[in-house]
């Protein structure tokens, strides 16, 4: 049954509009972030923009890792609101239905990560002559927009209603980061900022003071405890209520 499950869930995959819509959305945010750097930044010593890219890099990350979790929550949320959802239960026990769409917000996610990555190295390249890329960033990157990919999913399985997912999941991966110039020790505990910490990506340029940072395994624990509560409270909500 699971094999079969995946199967449907990867053919959908191929035609996932809602993927497309929100890799372009990425896309474009990031190629709009890097053209903002001023053109005589080309100029420059390697170490200077090596410090603005990794600076960017981070910035870029935040960003597509909002966007990840919005994906992963719209996938859930646009199924069941057309009935999606609702066709596969007759077919498949809600166990298996729930599991089956894990693989499709981990790799979507990391897909629009990947997006925003590629057009912020676009804009470098055509704005600062080119910068070397760091592929251990690059990996972080994809990791951390797997993971928001999952968080949105448990959100949006909790929250159902489609704009009212989109408003939490958004407001819960970027009002932290606002958060962060009133009370930087607080907002660290929160995600994105605790996930970009646990991935190993540099938040001074989200204004977090280096004073306010937390250890990597630290950051890595409380980031496995966000996403096992917003999973376990999806799997709950989705296991009791009425999805239909």
């Amino acid at each position: 049954m699971i094999r079969r499950a995946l199967r449907a869930q990867a053919r959908s995959f191929a035609g996932d509009m809602v993927l497309l819509g929100v890799t372009v959305a990425a896309l474009l945010m990031s190629l709009s972030l890097a053209m903002s750097i001023p053109p005589d930044l080309a100029g420059a010593p390697l170490e200077a923009r090596e410090a603005l890219a990794g600076s960017l890099t981070a910035v870029i990350a935040m960003y597509g890792a909002v966007l990840a979790a919005v994906y992963g929550s719209f996938r859930y949320t646009v199924d069941r609101r057309d009935g999606v959802i609702a066709q596969r239960l007759m077919l498949q026990s809600r166990w298996v239905s729930l599991l089956v769409r894990v693989p499709g917000a981990v790799v979507g996610g990391a897909v629009v990560s990947l997006a925003g990555l590629v057009g912020g190295h676009i804009a470098l390249t055509v704005t600062a002559g080119g910068i070397p890329v760091e592929w251990s960033t690059v990996g972080s990157t994809l990791a951390l927009g797997a993971v928001a990919g999952l968080w949105g999913m448990g959100l949006g399985v909790v929250v159902q209603v489609h704009l009212v997912a989109l408003f939490i999941v958004s407001l819960s991966m970027s009002g932290p980061v606002l958060l962060a110039m009133l009370w930087g020790a607080g907002a660290v505990y929160l995600p994105p900022l605790v996930m970009l910490e646990a991935f190993r990506l540099d938040i001074d340029a989200l204004g977090v003071a280096a004073t306010d940072r937390l250890d990597g395994s630290l950051a890595a624990g409380v980031t496995a405890g966000w996403m096992v509560a917003a999973l376990l409270a999806g799997t709950l909500a989705f296991l009791r209520r009425d999805v239909t």
